[in-house]
């Protein structure tokens, strides 16, 4: 699915720029939609869905996104961005939970026609219910547009912070379980957890969006970078429960506030016939970070332990921020000059 997204990210770009904002967002939920039914048949059918659902992120997550930049008033992008993150947020949590006793009382056939049916349902109301936002397409071909978002430091800084942070979330994530099974703790540990992170971070998603509507949005996802990576040196010395949720609540925390605040300064940032091929490149740092942080965690849990994840990770972390810092600091010299 991470694959899908990254090679087919820069078409999602193009397409919303250059084409249309609202049909690529429609493309995306249709595929979304056929996707599930695949996860109805064999191995083979079941990577062509993780496929269908790459591809349809790719085309729906940087179209909509752009859509949202241009129908909100520049005065309300930060609190009408913390919203949707909360949604979406609310939604993960929420669809988790419903699959899980879905799985339990109906089997995985259920799930995957509600998936089918949810998103049916979407269509109509996203086809006559939304506006087409793009005016005047772009001319300009795919890499143009990618190579002029590339150069704007106020949309590299976050996508490269974005990436960072996801690597590493995706490498507590995978490993994380495996420690506390390997000090005896039960599986509900682990949900416990994961979900109690996961609550904190929609908690401080809609301040995220009012803070970053009356300060600089860079300011506020860098206190959320500051409060993530404080959180995993926590979890490095604190690894298990209960003290772990200290850890658990700043890294929340952080997210909660690191998540919108990007959106926002990439929203800011980047030119409005740009923003397609922006959020294409800001959203593709999700899939990069899903790719990158459990491979790595993987060679040092086996190379010197499962512990030895815990200092990468929040070393990790502080590496990202210094390089956010880096290239901020170097946007900022470049607008003095």
């Amino acid at each position: 699915m991470p694959l899908a997204g990254l090679a087919l990210r820069p078409f999602g770009g193009w397409a919303s720029d250059g084409w249309s904002r609202k049909k690529p967002s429609l493309i995306g939920l249709t595929l979304g939609a056929l996707s599930g039914l695949f996860y109805l048949g064999p191995l083979t059918f079941v990577l062509v869905g993780r496929f269908l659902q790459g591809a349809a992120m790719a085309l729906f997550a940087p179209s909509s996104l752009a859509m949202t930049s241009d129908l909100v008033p520049e005065h309300a992008v930060g609190r009408v961005m913390g919203t949707r993150n909360l949604i979406l947020g609310i939604g993960v949590m929420s669809g988790t939970a419903l699959g899980g006793f879905l799985v339990d009382y109906f089997g995985f056939t259920a799930v995957w026609v509600l998936v089918l049916l949810v998103q049916l349902v979407w269509i109509p109301v996203f086809t006559w219910g939304v506006p087409e936002t793009l005016d005047t397409p772009s001319a300009n071909p795919w890499w143009a547009n990618f190579g002029a978002v590339l150069r704007d430091r106020g949309i590299l800084a976050p996508t490269l912070a974005n990436a960072g942070f996801a690597a590493v979330f995706a490498a507590l994530q995978t490993f994380y379980p495996l420690v506390l099974d390997g000090a005896g703790y039960r599986a509900a540990w682990v949900g416990t957890f994961l979900a109690f992170y996961s609550l904190v971070s929609v908690i401080f998603r809609l301040p995220a969006g009012y803070l970053a509507d009356r300060f600089e949005a860079g300011q506020v996802a860098l206190a959320g970078f500051v409060s993530a990576t404080f959180g995993l040196f926590l979890l490095w010395f604190l690894p298990l429960p209960p003290l772990a949720f200290v850890a658990g609540f700043f890294m929340g925390a952080g997210a909660g506030l690191y998540l919108p605040a990007n959106i926002v300064a990439v929203t800011r940032a980047a030119r409005p016939e740009l923003r397609g091929s922006a959020f294409s490149l800001f959203t593709a740092s999700w899939d990069l970070g899903g790719l990158v942080g459990p491979p790595l965690g993987g060679v040092v849990a086996a190379g010197f332990g499962l512990r030895a994840v815990f200092p990468v990770m929040a070393l990790g972390a502080a590496l990202t921020v210094a390089g956010y810092l880096w290239v901020r600091e170097g946007r900022t010299a470049s607008r003095a000059s």
